[in-house]
């Protein structure tokens, strides 16, 4: 039980990571991309077509995705189911504008329980019934050779197409095949161990200089201590932090099982140091912890607490209560708050039934998945018949302009490449309160700032 507990800090800690990090920035400027991703609903060729089973998973009738997702189990009861229900969303979603080449699109649903057994079966299921993995939410997907070996219809061994909400390990990440909707800005190849070069953006850090001043900051930082990949995760993060201005007064390490009068340590120092910054390097729950102990010690000199993707949840501020006011959260997408402001987040919230952060991944990695099955038929003169998962991955290598529709800044999914474009929350009033820009539909690009690029052997730097 304690392994798994490690591994889902672990995962959550990426999120950071791939939130805060990304190759060069692209403007999103008003938050209106140019990309189309769905399929019209009516197409000349659909009604003229012969449709053929082309390719494992495509039919002449349905075009089969699975999504892999930790759902049932005894750690963290529907933990990524809301990977599934975005998944579902979005399947309904493209039906409902005629499906994909001229076929019905059928999700299905692989648990792969936090564990590396069910994980690896799930992905084989897939490999037998599908066309391709999207959003998988796997957490214990540590070896991919299955993913790579899958064999196609003809039999050749060309892998199954992966486009990840989450990428926890290195091998994943670094997979041919697998595609990330939150890119770590990690480089690849990478053993695991030892130096790697990782980019970290600005976008956030440059608006806390701008509001309080470029020397305001100097802080305490948790880093999840569990394992070597939870540490390696977030001390990219917290080293970019430190060379971009806001020194560590204090580094503790802390486990996702640790309960609030462990932080007595962190808010002590908080105090003592009369630090303006704290971060948190667990899920959600670690900063609520941080933050209630912080308030029973009467730490009043903060100006910044700061978190990313994970924090933007409800039960950040049902469970922190008053102790969250003020809470920092910078999304990659724009926040559900937003609705009316962007066609693609309304379509989102129409048929996503409990819309949460995950979901939201989920569906914008079905909209790659839809990207690249319209630039496959765009690749050989509109046939609906060109389906296959090599086709399907020459696409979204060459993919290098996906926004969902403005629902999130500019990508290159096929080199991996993020941006630094983010929109900036914060809890005012009991509320997720969009401050950075405040215009909805739109995101803080950073005047395209260059990210920073630094060298790191994460191990070696963590000091908790």
């Amino acid at each position: 039980m304690r392994l798994r507990w490690c591994v889902l800090a672990t995962a959550l800690v990426l999120v950071v990571t791939a939130c805060g990090s990304s190759g060069g920035g692209t403007s999103a400027g008003n938050g209106l991309g140019g990309t189309t991703t769905t399929a019209p609903a009516a197409n000349s060729v659909c009604k003229t077509a012969a449709l053929k089973n082309t390719e494992v998973g495509v039919t002449a009738s349905t075009i089969t995705v699975t999504v892999v997702a930790d759902v049932n189990n005894s750690v963290r009861p529907g933990l990524f189911k809301g990977s599934w229900d975005g998944m579902k969303a979005w399947g309904d979603y493209m039906n409902s504008k005629g499906g994909l080449a001229c076929r019905r699109v059928v999700v299905k649903q692989g648990d792969s329980k936090l564990s590396p057994t069910d994980a690896t079966n799930a992905v084989a299921a897939a490999c037998g019934n599908s066309v391709a993995l999207v959003g998988t939410t796997a957490l214990f997907l540590q070896n991919v050779s299955g993913m790579e070996s899958c064999k196609d219809k003809a039999g050749v061994a060309t892998g199954i197409p992966d486009i990840a909400d989450l990428q926890t390990e290195v091998a994943q990440q670094c997979s041919k095949i697998s595609f990330a909707t939150l890119p770590t800005g990690s480089a690849c190849p990478y053993s695991g161990t030892g130096l790697r070069t990782v980019r970290v953006g600005y976008t956030q850090y440059d608006y806390y200089f701008k509001k309080y001043g470029a020397n305001a900051l100097h802080g305490v930082y948790v880093i999840p201590k569990d394992l070597p990949s939870t540490i390696s995760a977030s001390m990219p993060i917290f080293r970019a932090e430190n060379r971009m201005g806001i020194p560590s007064d204090a580094e503790f390490g802390k486990s996702g099982l640790s309960i609030q009068t462990d932080y007595t340590e962190v808010a002590q120092a908080l105090k003592s140091h009369k630090s303006t910054y704290g971060r948190n390097g667990l899920d959600y729950k670690g900063t609520v912890l941080m933050r209630k102990e912080a308030q029973v010690q009467g730490v009043d000199t903060v100006k910044v607490w700061d978190c990313s993707l994970q924090c933007y949840d409800k039960r950040l501020i049902q469970e922190g209560g008053a102790a969250m006011e003020g809470q920092y959260v910078w999304l990659n997408f724009l926040p559900f708050e937003d609705k009316g402001s962007n066609p693609e987040l309304d379509a989102f919230l129409k048929y996503a039934k409990n819309p949460e952060g995950f979901g939201a991944q989920a569906w914008i990695a079905g909209e790659i998945f839809a990207r690249a099955v319209n630039d496959t038929m765009k690749a050989h003169n509109g046939d609906p018949n060109s389906i296959t998962r090599a086709n399907l991955l020459t696409a979204i290598r060459n993919m290098h302009d996906f926004d969902a529709n403005g629902m999130v800044p500019k990508i290159d999914v096929g080199r991996k490449t993020g941006s630094t474009c983010l929109v900036g929350m914060q809890v005012v009033g009991g509320k997720f309160k969009r401050i950075d820009p405040v215009q909805p539909g739109t995101f803080d690009c950073d005047n395209n700032k260059p990210a920073l690029s630094f060298a790191i052997d994460p191990v070696k730097e963590y000091k908790g």
